[in-house]
């Protein structure tokens, strides 16, 4: 039986339609938080909604065949611990998300739908790897841009601060030990950035999350979450529900950035840099330019993030091993500025 599932992201409507319950509860699990009602006829005629129909097949010989040749862009890559894909681009807003056996989503950004076609099973490959970039690119149209990132609530809990840097550099280990400490956690990997009346702010999908196995062991006490180990790797995919976290349907203003430089022997190491020099780190690995010469969301994107470091206060951050006095140091770096 048909059944439909309504979400309300921030200014984005979503309707998802689906008679297969581990498509449905997967795109639960991954917009926990956001789940507005699960039948409401009168919202049918909400025109503002974007409507995914999702149905599953058996398996990866009966995912529908696409004409890649009529798609005059093709963007390809493979996450760290996924499986190859490719992003089929048509200028006038069509696209085919291609998961290798395991889903072909279709979706028109001007029409506001989308379909997808899911091997059964491959919910969860489906969600991270489809349902994301569909949404990356859905929210930039509304001004809220994905970005590669790390945060945490400030004591207080009326703002934000960001962490980011190249992979490996520790924005995982660094918002969790916050976290530990009650600074409670917008994002580990994925954010959304938007811009309100000149404020800069953030919320974060809550979602799981990988974690390293040095992570385990800088925070032995995280063990206890519910985790799994992923195949071939030193990594496991952890839930964070039980961690103090932020609620993700509030935009926090973003009070400072942190990029995370080679970690220290030593002591934490903190630095004022200027949003000059950050600006070109934090558009590596977030900025995503698929209009000619950066229209559309792309270039807005970059602007955005522009002023952010322009705005903001930057620094850059080295952390050692005793992340115990890791919120006392940050905190030390805000004292004296007026939270407004």
């Amino acid at each position: 039986m048909l059944e439909t599932r309504y979400f309300s992201l921030h200014s984005q409507s979503l309707r998802v339609e689906s008679e297969d319950q581990g498509l449905l509860q997967a795109v639960e699990t991954l917009l926990d938080g956001f789940f507005r009602v699960a039948h409401h006829p009168s919202l049918n005629a909400d025109e503002g909604a974007f409507v995914l129909r999702g149905r599953t097949v058996e398996y990866a010989g009966q995912l529908p065949d696409i004409e890649e040749q009529s798609y005059p862009k093709t963007f390809s890559a493979t996450p760290e611990g996924g499986v190859p894909m490719r992003l089929l681009v048509r200028p006038t807003g069509q696209r085919v998300n291609l998961l290798e056996d395991v889903a072909v989503t279709r979706y028109d950004l001007r029409q506001q739908t989308a379909e997808a076609v899911v091997v059964r099973g491959k919910w969860g490959i489906w969600g991270f790897q489809s349902l994301i970039p569909l949404l990356s690119e859905l929210l930039a149209g509304s001004g809220m841009y994905l970005l590669h990132t790390g945060a945490n609530v400030l004591p207080g809990g009326r703002h934000g601060v960001m962490f980011f840097g190249a992979s490996g550099a520790g924005k995982t280990t660094s918002v969790l030990a916050l976290a530990r400490q009650g600074w409670p956690l917008i994002c580990d990997d994925a954010g959304f950035l938007s811009k309100t009346d000149g404020c800069f702010q953030l919320w974060g999908l809550p979602r799981a999350s990988k974690v390293h196995e040095k992570t385990f062991e800088l925070l032995p006490e995280l063990r206890h979450l519910p985790s799994r180990k992923l195949p071939n790797s030193d990594e496991w995919r952890v839930r964070f529900r039980d961690l103090p976290g932020a609620d993700p349907r509030v935009r926090y203003p973003i009070r400072a950035l942190f990029l995370l430089q080679p970690r220290s022997a030593g002591e934490h190491r903190l630095q004022p840099l200027s949003g000059l020099a950050v600006l070109p780190r934090l558009l590596q690995g977030n900025l995503r330019v698929i209009e000619p010469l950066a229209e559309g969301p792309g270039g807005a994107m970059f602007q955005t993030l522009a002023e952010l470091c322009k705005s903001t206060p930057c620094f850059g951050l080295s952390v050692g091993p005793d992340l115990a006095d890791l919120p006392e140091v940050i905190q030390s770096v805000l004292e004296g500025e007026v939270l407004v």
